[in-house]
């Protein structure tokens, strides 16, 4: 079987989503599948720091992209001309959207459903004529191409919820495939890199961890407001580190902390890879995940795979993938998520218990058996689309 994978976000320069995990999904192919042949096409020629597998039964093509047509002329035009060219068996899309003619079954992957919600839950402030033209691609391509698809794979039950119920798509087409986190994210015994990392980053000895982005649904405000209302104690024994994968949204929540008047107890962290993350979420003393939408949430389990605590929203995937190793409380609680805080931080046992639950929690998500999972619907679309014939 030769399998053609729209692999552009091996080769794209903005981290987490889609290329977490379009990397992971791919190397855990290449240690699952030596039978098949994989073609992964990118936007891009790849550098030093892509990952693509080595073994023999991958290859990769770069696609061409037209001046201020990008992406979708490269996944509706090139993508459909050069499978066909490739004689390709079955083609994944695995980050929402996919060419709406091709000459073989396609799946898609779709994590979630919050780009049919994007005025509630995404960035509402951008208005630019090239903002909202891709808006309406990333609405209106998912829509049409996944009632084409043969399959429809998502990383959570949640999702695959929302997918059948906003989607209309029957559910015996829609199959979960949960996401896991990296094998890197795992706890470190290093207190000299740990003491670097502290100082590089103007951190004291404890901390509680949170991470915002360009997307208001990750809820850092009310994580602030939260903040703020624990002891002034409490604050300057635990400052608060944010970590910025996308500053859009620092700014104001900056003027949120001056408000507060907790400016000197509250940290900005920016750029910061993989390799550093790491070390924050081992010497964090909490993790604060109050995100108001996930379909997996990764952020919490990679928390827990690095022996931290949780203290998460109770809302949507997060349930059922913290299950009972983190403190789930309703996200826009903010007396309730501060007492969480506090209950954990001030009580070693509970702490202590919430590490051991996370550890053994993180052991049940795995990208080998997202890979093999991913693979069988794979023989089963063919199998099924062979059966027709």
């Amino acid at each position: 079987m030769r399998i053609g994978i729209d692999a552009r976000f091996l080769t794209h320069p903005q981290k987490g989503g889609f290329k977490t995990y379009s990397e992971n999904l791919v190397a855990a192919l290449a240690c699952v599948d030596d039978r098949n042949e994989y073609v992964l096409y990118l936007d891009r020629a790849p550098d030093q720091n892509t990952k693509i597998p080595h073994q023999s039964n991958f290859s990769y093509k770069v696609l061409k992209q037209l001046p201020g047509v990008g992406m979708p002329w490269r996944e509706q035009v090139e993508i459909s001309l050069q499978t066909a060219r490739d004689r390709i068996d079955l083609l994944h899309s695995p980050c929402l959207t996919a060419p709406l003619l091709h000459a073989c079954p396609l799946v898609m992957t779709i994590h979630d459903t919050i780009w049919l919600f994007h005025q509630k839950y995404s960035r509402a402030n951008s208005f630019s004529l090239h903002w909202k033209l891709m808006e309406w691609y990333q609405v209106t391509v998912p829509r049409i191409a996944s009632r084409r698809a043969s399959a429809v794979l998502t990383v959570s039950q949640l999702s695959k919820n929302d997918i059948v119920r906003h989607l209309g798509i029957d559910p015996a087409f829609v199959h979960v495939t949960h996401a896991a986190v990296s094998s890197f994210f795992q706890p470190v015994d290093d207190p000299g890199r740990a003491l670097s990392l502290r100082t590089k980053y103007g951190l004291d000895a404890k901390y509680i961890l949170g991470i915002g982005s360009a997307d208001p649904r990750k809820n850092i405000k009310t994580l602030v407001n939260s903040y703020a209302l624990l002891p002034e104690s409490l604050r300057a024994e635990y400052h608060l580190a944010i970590v910025w994968t996308a500053p859009v949204l620092a700014e104001s929540i900056s003027a949120r902390i001056q408000d507060l008047g907790i400016g000197q107890y509250v940290h900005f962290l920016y750029q910061v890879p993989d390799e550093d993350l790491v070390f924050l979420y081992n010497e964090a003393s909490l993790f604060v995940f109050p995100s108001l939408y996930e379909g997996f949430g990764l952020p919490v389990l990679e928390a827990m795979a690095c022996g931290t605590p949780v203290v998460a929203a109770n809302t949507s995937s997060i349930p059922e993938v913290a299950g009972d190793a983190a403190y789930l409380v309703e996200p826009t609680d903010t007396k309730g998520i501060s007492t969480a805080m506090m209950q954990v931080l001030s009580d070693d046992k509970i702490a202590s218990e919430m590490v051991q639950k996370g550890l053994k929690r993180n052991t049940m998500f795995s990208w080998e058996k997202c890979a093999r999972e991913t693979l069988l619907v794979y023989n089963q679309t063919l199998l099924s689309r062979q059966a027709i014939k």
